[in-house]
């Protein structure tokens, strides 16, 4: 990994954090006291800020001032499904496997969820802002949310508020394979 001079990645973390949340200079200059000039001089790493500076502009974001100076890992993370799932309901027959866990700066998870014939598999609403994402990788379920049942195959996804009751069935007598992605809204 090579090492960043400190005002780089200050300036390469303020442009993350920015985009991320969508704001525009003007919005972080309001909320910070620092001017817009010096804030774009910031990101793009042609000033070196002082301590009082990444601290304003840490406590207007509402962000923590070590994520400002921060080095990113430049990592490539490989992960091989295990052969023992971290989860099972229904007898075994729904199985989870967890592949990326939660990480507070993309707001998601990831899994594979197995469910062998006869699986059933009854979800209780998740928080409000939680989306399910799920596509279906090998055979054929249906999932019903409320009251309406979707059937999907190896050609659908489907993508939902998980604030509501949902009901997993695998009522074909082959394995299905689903790749679900939870998205937690950030509520700050």
């Amino acid at each position: 990994m090579r090492f960043i001079d400190i005002h780089e990645r200050v300036g390469q973390n303020l442009q993350r954090i920015r985009k991320r949340k969508g704001w525009t200079f003007d919005k972080i200059a309001e909320c910070t006291g620092v001017s817009k000039g010096m804030l774009y001089r910031i990101e793009k790493g042609e000033t070196q800020p002082t301590i009082t500076i990444v601290w304003r502009i840490a406590t207007g974001l509402n962000v923590s001032f070590s994520s400002l100076i921060k080095q990113e890992a430049e990592v490539v993370n490989i992960v091989e499904q295990k052969q023992t799932p971290d989860l099972e309901e229904d007898n075994g027959r729904c199985r989870l496997y967890l592949i990326f866990p939660f990480d507070p700066e993309t707001q998601f998870e990831v899994y594979t969820m197995i469910l062998r014939p006869g699986a059933n598999y009854h979800s209780l609403p998740h928080l409000d802002g939680v989306r399910e994402y799920i596509t279906v990788k090998a055979g054929e379920f249906e999932i019903t949310l409320h009251d309406k049942t979707y059937m999907l195959d190896e050609k659908k996804s489907i993508q939902f508020s998980a604030n509501v009751p949902h009901q997993y069935e695998n009522k074909a007598d082959t394995e299905t394979v689903l790749q679900v992605i939870m998205y937690y809204a950030d509520e700050g």
